[in-house]
């Protein structure tokens, strides 16, 4: 990501994430420098199809906390589990129809169980980035380095 950098302004840390554990390509690059916190997200329809991206741009003096949540999402989970399964009862009948099936059903099925970089401001107001789950630990690396340069600010 090419940053336009501010007067006296240096990137501390850049960091890129996969934000779907099926669709590896679609990355979330953020980025910290010693004045805020920079990012840019895709946005996806349905989890599958990208449509553009987000943009988020911090000042570190706005940033009350960096956190990191992980969730379980049923109706994905549920949703995804019926596709795989009247995909897998297809295969008799129909291959194509069978694996189709199975193949869409498995990306929200893989993707049920997330993590969240969640950036709350100092209005309260937070902003949460899907993560991929086997990303976890990066982002808590990113998320605790924020707040380490939040606490030397005030």
């Amino acid at each position: 990501m090419s940053l336009p950098l501010g007067k006296d302004e240096n990137v501390q840390v850049s960091e890129d994430f996969t934000q779907n554990l099926v669709l590896s390509w679609l990355k979330s690059d953020f980025s910290l420098t010693n004045k805020r916190i920079m990012g840019k997200t895709p946005n996806t329809l349905f989890g599958m199809i990208p449509l553009g991206s987000r943009e988020i741009t911090y000042p570190l003096k706005n940033i009350a906390s960096v956190g990191v949540s992980t969730k379980l999402h049923l109706r994905r989970l549920i949703f995804g589990l019926i596709l795989v399964l009247i995909g897998l009862n297809l295969f008799d009948s129909s291959i194509f129809g069978g694996l189709f099936l199975t193949i869409v059903g498995a990306i929200p099925l893989l993707n049920s169980y997330t993590s969240t970089m969640v950036i709350s401001n100092t209005a309260g107001q937070p902003v949460g980035v899907q993560i991929s789950i086997l990303e976890k630990q990066k982002v808590q690396d990113f998320a605790n380095k924020i707040n380490i340069n939040i606490s030397d600010i005030m």
